[in-house]
């Protein structure tokens, strides 16, 4: 069955198509409202390097590694810190349904992260923690190297929570599910039920018998179809036999024609000549 079969399946089964695009359209209509779009809060973490690296006097009295690699490597060092399993974990136990991601800028060491909840408290709960816990990544891995307090890289957040977004991108994805699964169980019920009652029908129309006492010539009715109608056959004409023959009684003369010799006329059946 190809998509124009089912189209006129559909609407000769009009009856039932319809009453299911209703369902599916309230079903639809109910995720719109029920569905709510999640929270996205922006956060920006600049890296600052210390006061005396600005002055060339005493930039070389500075014992901290990462300005000899750079402020980059750092920060994609610190992202993959924050971004390991324990801290995963941590937060999962706090908010399982916050989700989080974090970028570097190309040219400005600056960490991007992205925070998504279904609530805006547990939006801005999750980024306080992620965006604290990055701060933290930074200063250990200076720590790891003994640099000094005043000579260590420094990460300072620029927003203050106030980059928040409703994306609809969830309630549009539950949207078109919820409709194209209900158009999907309107074709495949519309034909199940039209299916069924095809079966119905056909146990339900009595068929003509078979048999020696029936015929069955065609008929034409109103609606162009072909009726059997019974007709009664008679033993003659299913059996049929020939009549007896008349008994000769036991003391009769049967005469027998004389064949005629040569120069004699003929005789009939009497012997009589003619």
């Amino acid at each position: 069955m190809d998509f124009w079969d089912l189209t006129k399946l559909m609407f000769r089964r009009w009856y039932i198509s319809m009453s299911l695009l209703l369902v599916t359209l309230a079903a639809t209509g109910y995720t719109a409202v029920v569905v709510k779009p999640d929270y996205a809060i922006t956060a920006y973490v600049q890296l600052i390097p210390p006061t005396a690296a600005s002055d060339p006097n005493q930039a070389s009295h500075i014992q901290n590694p990462w300005l000899a690699l750079g402020m980059t490597s750092l920060s994609n060092a610190a992202m993959v810190a924050t971004q390991d399993q324990t801290f995963l974990d941590g937060l999962k136990q706090q908010d399982d349904t916050a989700s989080f991601e974090i970028t570097i800028g190309d040219r400005n060491p600056v960490a991007i992260i992205a925070v998504v909840a279904p609530t805006l408290q547990q939006a801005q709960s999750a980024t306080a923690l992620v965006t604290g816990h990055y701060e933290e990544s930074v200063k250990s891995l200076q720590a790891q190297y003994g640099v000094k307090a005043t000579d260590m890289i420094t990460a300072y957040r620029l927003d203050k929570g106030e980059n928040l977004q409703r994306p609809g991108g969830k309630v549009k994805r539950a949207v078109i599910a919820v409709f194209a699964i209900g158009l999907l169980m309107t074709g495949g019920l519309t034909v199940l039920i039209d299916a069924l009652l095809r079966r119905r029908r056909r146990r339900g129309t009595p068929t003509a018998p078979v048999g020696p006492d029936f015929t069955v010539p065609p008929s034409r009715a109103s609606n162009g179809t072909q009726t059997a109608v019974r007709h009664p056959v008679t033993r003659t004409d299913r059996d049929p036999r020939p009549p007896a023959a008349s008994r000769i009684p036991d003391d009769a003369t049967i005469i027998l024609p004389r064949t005629p010799r040569a120069g004699e006329g003929r005789t009939d059946m009497r012997g009589r000549r003619f």
